[in-house]
This record gives C-alpha cells, sequence and structure tokens, in this order.
C-alpha cells in the first residue's frame, strides 16, 4: 500500500496553543437543520474564540496573525476572545448548539468534528476549498481527516507528536548517551531513579487528557503503528495482547517511581512544579507533546535560576515491532467555520490567509517553536534562519517520518469520541489499580468497535511512504 500525498515539500498542521486535548462527547446529536447561516458579503467583523494562555502568546496573536489579517484585509475586522482550554470546549459546545457563537470555530479533534458535521452546525468549506485551491496547499492526510461524506468541514491547526525533552546539561554531567531501545532506556531510569533523580517526568493535574499522551508513546513505540492501524481499521482488537502488554509495561513504569515519582505524585504535582523540578534537574526527562517546545524554555537558564539547557529526542523502540525514529502523527484542533454565521466569505478569507499566506506562515513557524506548524507546501530550505534549530529538527524529522512511512497515531485524532475519552480515564482506573490492563483493553475493544460502526472514525493515514 502506497502512503498519502504526503512529500517532503508537505508539511504538516498549524496553530498549537494549548496541548493536545481530550475529545469531547458530542452533546449536539439530537441537533438538526442547517443553522440559518450566510456568506455575507466578506467584510464585515470576524469573530474567533481560541484557547491561548499567557500575555506573551495572546499579544503574539493579536499582533502578528489577527493584525496580520487585518492589514492584508482591512475590509474585515477580527474579534479575537480568548479561553482556557476546557472553558472554550464547553462555550463552543453550548453555542453551536444554540446556533450562536464565534465565526470561526476552534475545534477540538477531527472525530468530534465528524460528530459536528453530521449534526449540520458546520458550514461546509468545500467550494472555499475549491476557489483557493487547497487541497492541493495543504496535507492530503489532514483534509482527509476533516472530509465526511466527501465535504469538507474544517481543516487543521497543528501537526502533533510526542517527543522525549531531556535535561542536555543533565545528561552531559552524568555521562548518559540518548537511550536507542528499550533495555538502554531501563538502564537509564535505574540509574537516574538510584540518584534520586526521576527518569519521567509526567503529571495529570493541569490536564486530565495526559495519560492519553503516555498511551500514545506505549501504543506507538511497543505496540507499533502496524498494530496500531490494524486495530484502527478493525483488522485487529485493542483487546490483542500485543496491547494490553503496552499497558502493563506502562503501568509497570509508574510501579517503580520512574514516571512522575510515584502514580501519588502523578495525579497531584502541577505540570509547573514538574517543569521547574526538570530545569533543576531533579526531572530528567519529559514525554510531551512537540507543543511543550514553546514552554520548555521558561525552566531553563538564568531567568530560572539555573546554568541548564534542553533538547529532545524521540522516543526509542520500545520492541523489535517498531523501528528508530517512529513518530506517532496527529492533529492538534481545527479551524471551521459556524454554519449559523453571517458572515462565512469573510472568516473564509481568514482561513485562506492564514494557511496561503507562505511569508507569513513560515515567519510563525520560526516565531513560536512548533505552535504555528501550518500545513503548506515548502521545502526545508525556506524555513527561516531564524528558527530555534530544536523547533527546525521537529520538522524536518517529522517529514522524514512520512517520506519513510514510520509514522503512527496518536490517540486524539484517530480514536472516536467515547474511546480516546476512555483512554485517559480508564487509565487512571489500572494505575490506582482498579482495573487491570487486560481488563483496559477489553473495554476498549469493545467501547471502539461500537464507535467504529457507527462511522466516527476520520479517513486513517495508511501504512507506508508518502509520495
Amino acid at each position: 500500500m502506497t502512503g498519502p500525498n504526503l512529500s517532503r515539500r508537505r508539511l504538516l498542521s498549524s496553530a498549537g496553543l494549548l496541548g493536545a486535548g481530550a475529545a469531547v462527547p458530542s452533546l449536539l446529536a439530537a441537533c438538526g437543520g442547517g443553522g440559518g447561516g450566510s456568506a455575507g458579503n466578506g467584510t464585515g467583523t470576524v469573530k474567533l474564540w481560541i484557547d491561548i494562555t499567557g500575555d506573551a502568546n495572546q499579544k503574539y496573536f493579536t499582533d502578528k496573525v489577527q493584525g496580520g489579517f487585518e492589514k492584508a484585509y482591512p475590509k474585515i475586522t477580527m474579534k479575537t476572545t480568548y479561553y482556557k482550554g476546557q472553558d472554550l470546549r464547553r462555550l463552543v459546545q453550548t453555542a453551536l448548539q444554540s446556533k450562536s457563537g464565534p465565526d470561526i470555530v476552534r475545534g477540538p479533534a477531527a472525530t468530534q468534528t465528524i460528530a459536528w458535521s453530521k449534526a449540520h452546525v458546520l458550514a461546509d468549506l468545500s467550494s472555499y476549498a475549491k476557489k483557493w485551491g487547497w487541497n492541493g496547499k495543504l496535507a492530503e492526510w489532514a483534509i482527509n481527516a476533516f472530509t465526511t461524506d466527501g465535504k469538507l468541514f474544517a481543516l487543521p491547526m497543528r501537526v502533533d507528536t510526542m517527543l522525549l525533552y531531556y535535561n542536555k546539561t543533565l545528561f552531559e554531567s552524568k555521562g548518559w548517551s540518548r537511550p536507542q531501545n528499550r533495555s538502554e532506556l531501563e538502564e537509564f531510569a535505574k540509574e537516574a531513579a538510584g540518584h534520586g533523580i526521576v527518569p519521567f517526568g509526567s503529571s495529570n493535574t493541569d490536564w486530565a487528557a495526559a495519560s492519553e499522551w503516555l498511551m500514545t508513546v506505549f501504543w506507538n513505540n511497543v505496540s507499533g503503528p502496524d498494530a496500531v492501524y490494524q486495530a484502527l481499521t478493525g483488522k485487529a482488537k485493542f483487546s490483542d495482547p500485543v496491547f494490553v502488554d503496552a499497558v502493563t509495561l506502562l503501568k509497570s513504569y509508574f510501579d517503580k517511581g520512574w514516571i512522575g515519582g510515584s502514580v501519588a505524585k502523578y495525579f497531584s504535582v502541577p505540570a509547573a512544579e514538574m517543569g521547574a523540578n526538570f530545569g533543576k534537574g531533579k526531572v530528567a526527562t519529559i514525554p510531551q507533546g512537540e507543543w511543550y517546545m514553546s514552554n520548555v524554555g521558561q525552566f531553563f537558564g538564568a531567568k530560572a535560576g539555573n546554568d541548564n539547557d534542553w533538547d529532545w529526542m524521540p522516543v526509542p523502540p520500545l520492541s523489535s515491532a517498531v523501528k528508530p525514529d517512529t513518530y506517532p502523527i496527529g492533529i492538534g484542533g481545527s479551524f471551521a467555520i459556524n454554519q449559523a454565521s453571517k458572515n462565512q466569505d469573510a472568516a473564509a478569507n481568514f482561513l485562506n490567509w492564514y494557511y496561503g499566506d507562505k511569508t507569513a506562515a513560515l515567519g510563525r513557524m520560526a516565531d513560536v517553536p512548533a505552535t504555528y506548524n501550518v500545513p503548506i507546501t515548502f521545502s526545508d530550505n525556506e524555513i527561516p534562519a531564524r528558527i530555534d534549530p530544536r523547533a527546525k529538527r521537529v520538522l524536518t524529522s517529522l517529514n522524514t517520518a512520512i517520506d519513510t512511512g514510520n509514522y503512527g497515531y496518536v490517540t486524539w485524532t484517530w480514536w472516536p469520541p467515547k474511546s480516546d475519552t476512555f483512554v485517559f480515564q480508564g487509565m487512571e482506573k489500572v494505575l490506582t489499580n482498579k482495573m487491570t490492563p487486560a481488563a483496559y483493553c477489553k473495554q476498549l475493544a469493545t467501547l471502539f468497535d461500537q464507535e467504529r460502526q457507527e462511522g466516527t472514525i476520520p479517513k486513517l493515514m495508511p501504512r507506508g511512504a508518502g509520495k
């Protein structure tokens, strides 16, 4: 099987703001009808609600994104309102149900977009895609993920993957090399723990769905992308031993105190405290998404009160089923247009500007590490020189993974909503010994099979190298 049209010039997906989110089970199943929206005249005010936190991040979006768009389209005023992630999801869900809310909808996941499209609360973007040639500018796999019954309902905000951040200074001082396999990873973990250092920092206190980040890592790096693909396409079961083994291994790392310091600390230590300890060298690594790259720097250097530096590595293969430099791939949110919007053409102008202005898009990628990686066509040598080399390596590494077919699947994009929610909620029961790994996987398999039959899974990236 050949891969999707994902050449090295065809990058990924954008505007990473907060970290990857939990899919929200649809509250809109009972909604019907069109929503009473209209195209408008392509001018006027466009409302956007978005989950960007922090003064500096909000200022950048206001100045560079909103300001850049308004400069390009002086007859359109953009009104951006900032919310926290969970607040935004609740407010958007309620607004769509009542056929009100923002013109541009910041959605959480591809599977939720499918549910919203079936509830007729999102505008069909197919005519805009044809008008502006979006299918030729955006990654084919990302377009497919938001296409339902041949209609396009959203555009991807950011490509997500999982990385292993490490305290570079600590590694150098201890003489540690980057682990290349499970044996080396576990030897490192034993040695770090022996020094009183937490091998893998992690916490779910600020983001309840954090456990699915870990399951994404273990299913892709233990079970392997081929097994995950087989399960997602119904040719295997999530209750199969290969998936149970991955959950069992993750739990064993928790039981040893390797992840977060202990199960209790995983559920109680704030992410900021974990990050501060990472910067100080009390935590050796942090398995996190690429979105963490825009935040990790605050814990290192003079401003953080230390002389340490950080870097990242791919999670090493944890079984013979996995090749080195395997990256799980997914989408961190979406932009859609509210079916109830009275100004859909103006909202579409923003989407076309955001994804179609190559110079501005590449500038955002360089300015804010791993946050605005829009799925546009460009070559590696077009990436601005000012970009942090670590952020550039994310772009080039993911391109290579896609070119070679060495990619897996993140849970928050490719698992249907209820199954995705169970991934992290059920894992909490496993960690607290209220459910065995086998029972967890069996329940997930049952739930997944039900949702798969309901047609709530986006079109998957097929196995094989991109063209």
